[in-house]
Formats: structure tokens, C-alpha cells, sequence
């Protein structure tokens, strides 16, 4: 293992200073024969040089990127992978594959795709290398994804209970019981060490049963339940949530106090009587407002928006007041149309009624909208799309009030708390559509930097919702964007992390873990042709994945200072000693096995850093699923294979 790692330092070294150089220029290997050229995998090339670019945003101090559109002249400020490829053109088709890939993270996790674009480059890079090698495709893909399983089966057995991350390291003169109180999730009951010791025993006993039985015809995975992590059981109550919350948050404490707040918010609110403690990301709202400093950001109860001065004389005249409300679930003009809907072709409307005015059809359209909501008496309309510009002007006139892209979570809450049924067209509204026992209230006059009024934040809330407002201020208008990122990224992690009910430790001991099993899994014996260099390739993907954690946050002032540390702990760790990734953070780099002992006592009083282990997984299988889709792609559209080379002997694909 000594030699892997010291080789891998002076593999770095040299890899480091042929960085800057073309990577098409890669042509011979040593075998003499040419495996890859500027002509060959153009698209694994591509994906290694995009995703170089996103490397400042890996690891809790991200450096923020200014993003300038040429025609335009308009700046953006970046912070995520997902911010930086929204604002790239990214007009190749690797680019846009790498797009929709971190959007589809981003959307379901709202965090890991720091990680899916490094992964994405650096083991793009290993496949090219083993291109230049002579290892043909299929083994490639083998032996990577034999590599991807070994580190995941290496990281289930690591997970971490929740219960263990609350109390294992608390102070000694603190009580090991489950705090009587907002944060904590569930009742009084006293957990002692030993207790804590059989409940992890038991979840993974649980877990490994499920597993061993999961291929019985009497255990068929389709008859099983899935868990709820809010569900009374003896495990999910004895864990402390304002202590996960702490473990989860990367560094964000504002944001993370942010998401405790909306729980205990939540909670108070909730129609359950406050025995749900688990933050519900559905009933979760973030409303930007800039021109204020960030202290004043904090949660409100109900849905509040912000709004034109233009509305202000209907909020007048609508507070104090109890409304009625209907939902729109669609644009609420006349040419919308739902998804899938089909326009007749060739279809001329005539009629004969001697009555016709000189109206077109949206003013008649209008017409009879604005008759409708004057007949229902509704006082509030909320839209999920866009609202016709004459028809809002209108209802500013009778004191309707129209709220735009409003969530369409937000529109079930109203629907569940009022009695109101969305509806997508103005011609379904009718008497039963219509929700009852809304109140608007004006929060909050918004001023320029003038002085002067430009918008109004109200409050929108109905009697039993547990609907939650985050507030979310900045004296700086490009970093509202950052700020509610780094909310939701908070709040989806911590929801992430009560449903796995397990966690990863951070910092690198996982990745760690992952470098010294692929180092185990070499030394066995193996059937698949040059798979020990596959892994051993992966295994400084992941020394690089780590390197550049450390250089992000400052600790070292080079990758190759950061590699020789990891070197020096894998040489470290024995076969069944536990990886310590705090030794890589201390101020003094630590020479023995003791001064890791020594790192841990000095942190006893904090709960440490942990990763949601459900988003890491998908984070690690959609980069190597992007891989193995580019180098498949690339495999078959090559051309111009000189006759010489081996890997694709009389074949060409066109």
C-alpha cells in the first residue's frame, strides 16, 4: 500500500506539470501503438475540461465566479456547479448531457453535484489514461464499475446511525439523554451507551436481514414497505435533530439556524400536534428580498411574496379581513392550453348570432372572467404560471388580488387548509372551486436605495397550515442567489439525512475509505485483465478528489503537499483501524498514530462533519453513468482509425 500511494504522489507530480498541456495530444502508449489522438474521445475530453472548471466550488469554501455574457454585457454571480452550467453555452452535446445530469441531482437533492462534476472529470480522465494504455472498453467498464461497488459496499458498513452522531461526542459532564425540547425528536427515555450500541446493532441487523432476504420468492421486494422516517418507531425518537442539523450544514450555520427555525415553526403549527418534528421540505417557501442586510432574514408563517407598490392599495383594502381564494394551476389567459393538448387543425370558428360586438376573444375572454370572479366573490388568485397583463390591471380596479409562479406545493397546502380545487381553466371556476378563510397582512414596505418604495412583502395564511416562510435578505442583490442555494442545499440535507437515518463521515474519511479499499481489493486475486491498474487509477481519483478539498479550504498550499498527507495517513491505517480524516485538517501535520488519538479529544465537544450517504451514492453512480454514456458514444461515432491500431481492428463507425 506504501508503494501505491508513494507512487501515486510522483504519478500527481508529473500529471500536474503536463496539466496545461493539450489533453488531445495524448498518442502512444507504451506498447508502441497509438490508442487515443486528437481525433479519438473527444467527448471524455470535453467532459474532463468542463468539469476543471467547477473545481472551486468543491468543499465548504467555495470561491465564487462572475459569469459575463459577451452580447449582453450582464454579470451573474455563481457559487454551484448547477449556477455555472446554467450560465455556460454549453453547445456540445457532452456539455449538455453533463447539464441535464447535475440538473437532475440538483432538483431530487439540491446538493452532491460538486462532487458528480469532479467525479465526472477525474474518472473521465481514468478511462482516458486507460484508453492510452491499451485496455479496451468493455474491461473499462468492468472494472470500474467493480471499483464503484467495492468503495459502496465499504461505505455502507462505515454509515453512522443518527443516534451515534448525536451523543458520541457530546461533553462528559452533558446528559446522554435526548434533550426535553423543540430540537430534539421525540419523547424523554433515557439512551445510554450501551443502549445506543443495540439500537445501531439492531438497524443493521434489520438492514442485513433485508438484504440477505430480498431474493426469497417469500421476500419479494415489491411486498416490502418502504420506511417512514417520521413513523413512531424505537430508533427514529432517540436522536438529537438541532445535532444532525450541526453535522449537515458544511459550514452554513446561518442557513442551517434558518431550517431549524422553519421546523420548530412547522411544528408549532402543525395539525398534528406538534409530534412531527421533521422538517417537511413541501411546506417550505423561500422568498428572496434584497436591499436588506442579512440579519433581518428569518421565517414567517404562512406564504409570503413579494409585490409591486402597484398592489398596495389592495392589500389596504383586503387586511383584517377573512377571503376567499381560488388556485390556477396553468397560465391564467385565454391562449393557454395544458401539456399534450392539441390544437385542431384546420378549424375556422363562424356563427350566426346577430349579436356580435367588435371584441376579439381575449377581451371577451376577460370579460367573462372578470364577471366570474365577481360573482364568487373570490379576493385572491393564485397562479403557478403567468397572469394576463389586462386582465391583472382590471383586478387591481375591484381589489383582487393576483400572485404569480406560485409553487404548485403551495397551491395543495391552500387547497388542503381552504377547501379550494385547482383548477387550469378560468371556464372551470365555479361556487365549489372556491377555498374560504384566508387572511392577507402587509409584512414589510421594501425602499431603494433612493428611499424610495419599490415593492411590499405581504403574508398570505390560512387558518391550519403549517406553510413556512424563509426570508431571505442581502444588502447585495448578485448574492440572493447564493443565499437561497445554500438554504435549500441546508434543508433538503437535513430532510435527506432523518430519511436515510444513517450518515457518511465528511471531511474525507470517506473518500479515504474508499482509496484504501480500492488498495485492498488489488492485492487479491482478480480474473479481469488489467483491472489492478483500473483501480489503482480510481484510487488517485479519489487521492485527487481529496487533494483539491484540501487545497479549497487552505490547508495545504499544493495538490502535491496534500497527496503526500493522504500517503502518510492510508500508511497509517492498519487492516482494521478506523480512517481519521481530522488528521488532514489539523493546523500540525501529525507524524504518528497517536497524534490522531489526540486531534479527536481536542474536538470532543463537536459533533464533526458528515454526508448524506443516499446523495453521495447517486451522486458517484450518475458521474460514472456519464462516463461509461460518453466513452460508449465516443466508442461508436470515431473516425479515422489509422490502420496500425489494435483496439479497433477493421472496424469504423460512421
Amino acid at each position: 500500500m506504501c508503494e501505491d500511494t508513494g507512487e501515486s504522489v510522483f504519478r500527481l507530480i508529473q500529471t500536474e506539470r503536463e496539466r496545461h498541456a493539450d489533453v488531445a495530444d495524448i498518442t502512444m502508449s507504451e506498447a508502441g501503438v497509438a490508442t487515443v489522438s486528437h481525433r479519438r474521445h473527444i467527448g471524455l475530453q470535453q467532459l474532463e475540461a468542463i468539469a476543471a472548471t467547477t473545481h472551486a466550488f468543491l468543499g465548504p469554501n467555495k470561491r465564487l465566479k462572475f459569469v459575463q455574457d459577451e452580447d449582453s454585457g450582464d454579470v451573474v454571480l455563481v457559487s454551484s456547479c448547477s449556477r455555472l452550467l446554467k450560465q455556460m453555452e454549453l453547445d456540445n452535446s457532452v456539455g449538455q448531457l453533463l447539464h441535464e445530469t447535475v440538473q437532475a441531482q440538483w432538483k431530487i437533492f439540491h446538493s452532491g453535484t460538486g462532487t458528480l462534476v469532479f467525479l465526472a472529470g477525474s474518472w473521465s480522465r481514468v478511462a482516458l489514461e486507460c484508453l492510452h494504455r491499451g485496455i479496451t472498453v468493455s474491461h473499462i467498464k468492468t472494472a470500474m464499475t467493480r471499483g464503484l461497488e467495492v468503495c459502496l459496499e465499504a461505505c455502507r458498513q462505515s454509515a453512522v446511525c443518527l443516534e451515534e452522531v448525536s451523543y458520541k461526542q457530546k461533553k462528559p459532564d452533558e446528559s446522554s439523554s435526548p434533550p426535553n425540547s423543540e430540537e430534539s425528536v421525540g419523547g424523554q427515555d433515557t439512551t445510554t451507551d450501551k443502549d445506543l450500541k443495540v439500537l445501531c446493532m439492531e438497524r443493521k441487523l434489520h438492514q442485513n436481514l433485508s438484504i440477505s432476504l430480498k431474493h426469497s420468492r417469500h421476500f419479494s421486494l415489491h411486498d416490502r414497505q418502504p420506511e417512514n422516517p417520521n413513523s413512531p418507531s424505537r430508533v427514529s425518537k432517540n436522536f438529537d435533530l438541532t445535532r444532525i442539523a450541526q453535522a449537515v450544514s458544511h459550514g452554513c450555520k446561518t442557513s442551517m439556524d434558518l431550517v431549524l427555525n422553519a421546523c420548530k415553526l412547522q411544528s408549532t403549527n402543525s395539525t398534528e400536534g406538534g409530534q412531527n418534528r421533521a422538517i417537511e421540505i413541501q411546506k417550505l417557501v423561500t422568498c428572496p428580498v434584497p436591499g436588506l442586510l442579512m440579519e433581518h432574514s428569518c421565517v414567517q408563517h404562512g406564504y409570503v411574496v413579494l409585490l409591486s407598490t402597484d398592489w398596495y392599495v389592495v392589500i389596504q383594502h383586503l387586511q383584517d379581513q377573512t377571503l376567499n381564494i381560488a388556485l390556477v394551476n396553468g397560465d391564467l389567459s385565454e391562449k393557454y392550453r395544458h401539456v399534450g393538448y392539441n390544437r385542431p387543425a384546420n378549424f375556422i370558428h363562424t356563427t350566426d348570432h346577430p349579436n356580435m360586438t367588435d371584441l376579439s376573444l381575449e377581451e371577451r375572454w376577460i370579460e367573462n372572467m372578470l364577471k366570474t370572479l365577481l360573482k364568487l366573490s373570490i379576493n385572491i388568485l393564485l397562479v403557478s404560471g403567468v397572469a394576463s397583463i389586462k386582465l391583472k390591471d382590471l383586478c387591481v380596479s375591484y381589489n383582487i388580488l393576483v400572485i404569480e409562479g406560485v409553487r404548485t406545493a403551495v397551491l395543495k397546502d391552500f387547497s388542503a387548509t381552504t377547501g379550494a380545487v385547482p383548477i387550469s381553466y378560468a371556464t372551470q371556476l365555479c361556487e365549489r372551486c372556491v377555498g374560504r378563510g384566508v387572511k392577507v397582512s402587509r409584512w414589510r414596505e421594501i425602499s431603494s436605495h433612493h428611499g424610495k418604495n419599490e415593492s411590499i412583502a405581504i403574508s398570505i395564511v390560512a387558518a391550519s397550515t403549517s406553510l413556512v416562510t424563509v426570508v431571505i435578505t442581502s444588502s447585495v442583490s448578485a448574492k440572493l442567489q447564493t443565499l437561497e442555494d445554500q438554504f435549500w442545499s441546508c434543508a433538503h440535507r437535513l430532510h435527506q439525512a432523518v430519511t436515510d437515518r444513517k450518515l457518511l463521515p465528511g471531511g474525507g474519511a470517506t473518500e479515504l475509505l474508499c482509496i484504501h479499499q480500492l488498495h485492498k481489493s488489488r492485492q487479491t486475486g482478480m480474473e479481469i485483465p488489467y483491472e489492478k491498474t483500473v483501480l489503482q487509477l480510481m484510487a488517485e481519483a479519489w487521492m485527487d478528489y481529496i487533494s483539491t478539498l484540501m487545497l479549497n479550504s487552505g490547508t495545504v498550499s499544493s495538490k502535491a503537499e496534500a497527496w503526500t498527507a493522504i500517503a502518510g495517513q492510508l500508511r497509517l491505517c492498519k487492516e482494521h483501524d478506523p480512517i481519521c480524516a481530522e488528521i488532514l485538517w489539523a493546523p500540525l501535520k501529525p507524524q504518528t498514530s497517536t497524534d490522531c488519538v489526540a486531534v479527536m479529544e481536542m474536538e470532543t465537544d463537536v459533533v464533526g462533519v458528515y454526508d448524506n450517504m443516499t446523495v453521495k451514492f447517486e451522486a458517484w453512480r450518475r458521474a460514472l453513468d456519464l462516463v461509461f454514456l460518453v466513452l460508449q458514444s465516443d466508442t461508436e461515432i470515431i473516425t479515422g482509425v489509422n490502420e496500425g491500431e489494435n483496439v479497433y481492428n477493421d472496424l469504423m463507425y460512421l
